[in-house]
């Protein structure tokens, strides 16, 4: 079996903590938070790259693909369960769990695999990360996201890079707020040089506004204001976790001017990369991002590891819950920034 499939044992073990109820609500945290960083100190890291290399016969493999059109189905199913069991008679210690896990899933899981699929050039693969984006409310951020953080990395005008010294209570809100407003005006930007109408059927982001008002309608005409609403709980903790990653995957790290002005192409030193053997198959390769930034369009199982990336100490998810302490972030991570920076 393919070892990124055990990314699918994230929703397993949320749809049983649903099922079960009570403490187990949260097993789906308890899992990612807890159990992963262990798996991910006793596995080490690895720098061992792909064979065959991108590019070459083989390196688009049928079965990487399928894993990334499975999320769609398995996310939803997570949601529906979770919203068909919906009951304010459960514990608010229960209710909680059972919002955060489902976060988790559509964090760890959803949000992930969207992120390679708006990569994607074929249409079908890019609706499909759209309308895991959809689950979430975060649709804008397959624009912002490709047109608006891949070329703008590392630099003070890109929202999800965070400046040497800032908090991540001070990140979130920036990166969340900018990031719609640079969604808009990239749209913005793209029709008018088109000689069209920003408020049209043409503008790409309204289209998803529309899709995302009518997902949040279904939820609450099937399944009622309170199952509703604490989807959008569940949506609210897996943007979180989404800007908590933008956050440690590029913290600190700024492109250089050149003598003319302008700003040094991206490079491996302009994302930091992790190599930790667990957390890089659950997340679908996704640490290793010095590579991704260096090749936007490269499958996922064929990401490098590249020389001279700055390299986290641990895994994400351990990465994760240090960013909730940032004096101890600032402590762990401030030294390797003055490293890299020279």
């Amino acid at each position: 079996m393919p070892r990124h499939a055990f990314a699918y044992s994230i929703p397993a073990v949320a749809l049983g903590g649903l099922m079960l109820g009570g403490v187990w609500s949260w097993a789906a945290v308890v899992y990612v938070y807890m159990i992963l960083p262990v798996l991910d100190y006793r596995h080490g890291v690895s720098a061992h790259n792909p064979d065959p290399a991108p590019g070459e016969p083989g390196s688009r493999a049928r079965w990487a693909d399928v894993l990334l059109y499975a999320a769609l189905p398995v996310q939803l199913v997570v949601i529906i369960v979770f919203a068909s069991r919906w009951s304010a008679e459960a514990s608010v210690f229960e209710r909680m769990g059972a919002i955060v896990s489902v976060g988790v899933v559509c964090g760890a899981l959803g949000i992930v695999v969207a992120h390679e699929l708006i990569h994607r050039r074929r249409g079908f693969e890019n609706g499909l990360g759209k309308l895991l984006l959809m689950t979430v409310g975060y649709v804008h951020f397959a624009i912002e996201h490709v047109r608006g953080h891949h070329p703008r990395v590392a630099t003070e005008a890109d929202p999800a890079s965070a400046r040497y010294g800032q908090s991540l209570y001070a990140f979130l809100p920036q990166s969340v707020l900018r990031q719609a407003r640079s969604a808009w005006l990239l749209e913005k930007t793209r029709l008018e040089g088109k000689g069209r109408r920003v408020w049209s059927r043409h503008n790409e982001m309204l289209r998803d506004l529309v899709l995302q008002l009518l997902w949040w309608l279904s939820l609450l005409a099937v399944f009622g204001w309170a199952a509703a609403a604490a989807c959008l709980g569940a949506a609210a903790v897996a943007v979180g976790m989404l800007e908590t990653v933008n956050y440690i995957e590029h913290y600190g790290l700024r492109r250089e001017k050149r003598a003319d002005g302008g700003l040094e192409p991206v490079n491996s030193s302009h994302s930091w990369n992790s190599n930790h053997r667990v957390s890089r198959a659950m997340l679908f390769e996704l640490p290793r991002h010095s590579d991704h930034h260096r090749n936007g369009g490269r499958p996922y199982q064929t990401l490098r590891s590249v020389d001279g990336a700055p390299q986290l100490p641990a895994g994400y998810p351990t990465m994760m819950l240090l960013a909730l302490l940032p004096p101890l972030w600032f402590r762990v991570m401030n030294p390797r920034v003055q490293a890299v920076h020279g």
